[in-house]
């Protein structure tokens, strides 16, 4: 092994014993954003490489290239190549006394030689270390090397060091390096020079002889002669350092000297307690309990003794760490608390699932009650009762229907009316529904919310609003819809939007579909099904805006042979028939006068009540009888309208819902008379429209329209005739046929 081999070997084993103290308490070498590594070796604080990474001039380090191309730390300060940076330690000793080792470094020692053949055996150079923070550490040895051989060196003051080696066995029982091919001696503390003379003890005679300065100790089966090139593998010196120089504080003086913590730093770092030398400096320890460098703040961090197996003295025993050392607990009360805590963790489970399970019996409970109440039991018998002419109807879970409505949330709300609110609602398929909670149902209500649905269920019209199903374990009813986008007919004429014109054609148009689902109910159904709530706000437009007829809540269906219903007035006012109201007789014409008012509504924009207008006129149906006895129907028409209408099918629908609000109910035409009527004016219109469209076709010319038409309107009882009419010009005649 030479001399490079060895280096090797010793930087190897401290960077080894470094990485794996710092892998363990990860504490940090060198200042941030510095280098902390050249080539084996660890740089450590207060040494740095680079500008603003090491403490002064002293401790500057440059990281070159050897002859080998290795990379070595070169301390600029002495002109030495760095084996190693080593920072002390602190600890207290087995009888209470502290314990300190000082800050090193390992340097290629400066050697003395004299009549060795090999010129490259060493630079005889010396080390003058006088006014720096450093000097050579007591534990280095003086050695001289080689037969015939005395070395001196100077100690202090007047004081020699020195010893002489010979090729004569004085001993045969040495073994240490005393005299015979190499001898060493101790030298005294504090030295910051070394210069060492070497010379033969017999004068003239051959031989190689060398001296220098070793913290290994030598003995004499390491050499050969007769030119001990062996020597340089043994060539290291260490040396001890200090900080800045400073006055010695007095006696309760707390000056701190070492970098701080920012973990409880000062209990951590001795400061106060000086380790003095020449020359006057000082240095830092952790504590101990503690590791790291206590030069850079947070460096010294406390160690978990816990966690080495060779420094836990509890034996069995529980160690726990506390910063700076560890303690020591009887596992016995962690046993016992373990199972007090597992114990008493499982009762709190068995607890909370008793009381999970005996929440869910009672809502399976409220559940089955609620079922029950809300008429659960009626539905099914009215099902068997009905038997096929009832489509099965789906049940819905409570949650089911709280997942799709966020809870019932406010936001999801459509609308509100007498019989419940209404909540836009997701289903997990990702369908759109319309979720209708009905008010508390008290039971005299129980058999007109039943008979909603099992109308609903019977249904099967393209504009009546189909049911989906329905919830009844909840504490009031739930209904679900088929969910009909576009507001109600009542916002669209009485709050307009430039998204959907209500133009004479639409208005005739959902007037067609509505009646054509009246008259549907009344008479194609498998049994007749009196609405008894006919209104615009129960007119709800779907995306492509057909009409759908909702809201059953109040409907009644009537065996065939029977003519009308005796209940108990309902309805809304403006709509209801006063026939009805005077004989509590529902029949199917009482929903014919209420579908002659939504006529009205669709002709005029008008309102079903208004207090803006005359008492006596205050219901719509009145008030357009009396523009029609004084043929002022042009009057009271939307403006909306007027325009761009078709004079004569205006006329007529107005002569058709004035029919539809005969005081004598015989007198109204039935639904499927006022539907097939509706019918012939979108047929006639269409044909019309097809006619002209030919026309223009064939003929490939423009038509002009006029801004008024001749209208001739006949009926088994009536003609109308006026050669030039307009609605915005003289009342309309009505004359008897001859």
């Amino acid at each position: 092994m030479d001399c490079c081999d060895l280096k090797r070997f010793f930087v190897v084993l401290t960077l080894l014993r470094i990485c794996k103290e710092a892998a363990a308490y990860n504490f940090p070498l060198a200042l941030a954003n510095c280098k902390d590594h050249c080539g084996d070796v660890s740089v450590l604080y207060p040494f740095g490489i680079g500008q603003g990474c090491y403490k002064d001039k002293w401790f500057e380090v440059v990281c070159s290239n050897s002859s080998d191309q290795v990379s070595v730390p070169f301390l600029l300060s002495i002109r030495r190549e760095v084996l190693s940076f080593d920072l002390g330690s602190y600890s207290n000793s087995i009888y209470g006394r502290s314990r300190y080792q000082s800050n090193k470094i390992r340097i290629l020692s400066p050697l003395k030689h004299t009549g060795c053949s090999n010129g490259s055996i060493g630079d005889s150079s010396s080390l003058n270390l006088t006014g720096s923070p450093f000097f050579i550490s007591d534990s280095n040895k003086f050695t001289a090397i080689g037969c015939n051989n005395k070395a001196l060196m100077k100690g202090k003051g007047s004081q020699i060091v020195g010893c002489e080696a010979t090729c004569t066995y004085e001993n045969d029982t040495a073994r240490g390096c005393v005299g015979y091919k190499c001898c060493q001696t101790q030298i005294p503390s504090g030295l910051q020079v070394f210069d060492a003379t070497v010379e033969k003890m017999i004068p003239g005679q051959a031989g190689c002889q060398v001296a220098y300065l070793t913290h290994f100790e030598l003995s004499p089966s390491m050499f050969t002669s007769p030119q001990l090139q062996e020597y340089g593998k043994y060539v290291m010196m260490e040396l001890e350092w200090v900080l800045d120089v400073f006055p010695i504080p007095s006696e309760g003086s707390t000056t701190v000297l070492c970098a701080e913590s920012t973990k409880g730093a000062l209990a951590s770092i001795i400061s106060a307690n000086l380790y003095l030398y020449p020359p006057t400096g000082y240095q830092c320890w952790c504590k101990h309990g503690y590791q790291g460098n206590p030069y850079i703040p947070g460096g010294c961090q406390d160690i978990d003794e816990c966690r080495n197996s060779h420094q836990n003295i509890c034996g069995k025993n529980k160690c726990v760490n506390v910063p700076g050392s560890f303690r020591c607990e009887s596992i016995w009360p962690a046993i016992l608390s373990g199972t007090l805590s597992t114990g008493l963790l499982l009762l709190v489970v068995g607890i909370w699932w008793l009381c999970k399970v005996n929440k869910k019996r009672k809502a399976a409970k409220q559940k089955r009650k609620f079922f029950k109440r809300n008429g659960g039991l009626l539905l099914e018998q009215q099902t068997l009762f009905l038997q096929g002419s009832v489509n099965r109807t789906k049940l819905f879970s409570s949650n089911d229907l709280e997942k799709a409505t966020d809870r019932f949330n406010a936001s999801r709300i459509l609308g509100q009316g007498g019989q419940g609110t209404v909540y836009k609602g997701m289903l997990e398929d990702g369908m759109i529904v319309a979720v209708k909670k009905s008010k508390a149902l008290e039971e005299a209500n129980l058999e007109e919310f039943i008979n909603e649905i099992i109308l609903l269920s019977q249904i099967n019209h393209r504009n009546v609003v189909k049911i989906l199903g329905c919830c009844l374990e909840t504490e009031v009813p739930i209904l679900v819809y088929e969910f009909i986008p576009n507001r109600n007919l009542f916002d669209h004429l009485h709050n307009p939007s430039e998204d959907f014109p209500m133009t004479w054609e639409v208005r005739l148009c959902i007037s067609c579909e509505v009646a054509d689902a009246l008259s549907y109910l009344h008479s194609a159904a498998s049994i007749p099904i009196y609405h008894r709530d006919v209104k615009s706000t129960n007119i709800l437009l779907d995306e492509k805006h057909r009409a759908k007829v909702s809201d059953f809540g109040i409907s009644r269906s009537v065996p065939i042979d029977d003519t009308h219903l005796t209940t108990i007035v309902q309805g809304t006012i403006g709509y209801v028939d006063p026939e009805y109201l005077q004989s509590n007789h529902f029949t199917g014409k009482s929903d014919v006068y209420s579908f002659g008012v939504l006529l009205i509504e669709l002709l005029t924009g008008e309102k079903p009540v208004s207090l803006l207008r005359r008492q006596e006129v205050r219901m719509l149906g009145a008030y357009f009888l009396e523009a029609m006895r004084n043929d002022r129907l042009h009057e009271i028409l939307d403006a909306r309208i007027k325009e761009d209408c078709d004079q004569e099918e205006v006329l007529a629908v107005a002569n058709l819902a004035r029919r539809c609000l005969s005081l004598n109910s015989e007198h109204r035409p039935t639904m499927r008379d006022v539907s097939n009527e509706l019918d012939r004016m979108k047929s006639k219109k269409r044909g019309i429209q097809s006619r002209i469209q030919n026309d223009e076709e064939h003929r490939n010319i423009r038509v002009a329209m006029p801004e008024s038409m001749s209208l001739f309107y006949s009926s088994p009882d009536i003609v109308i005739e006026n050669s030039s009419f307009s609605l915005e010009s003289e009342p309309l005649m009505l004359h008897k046929t001859q």
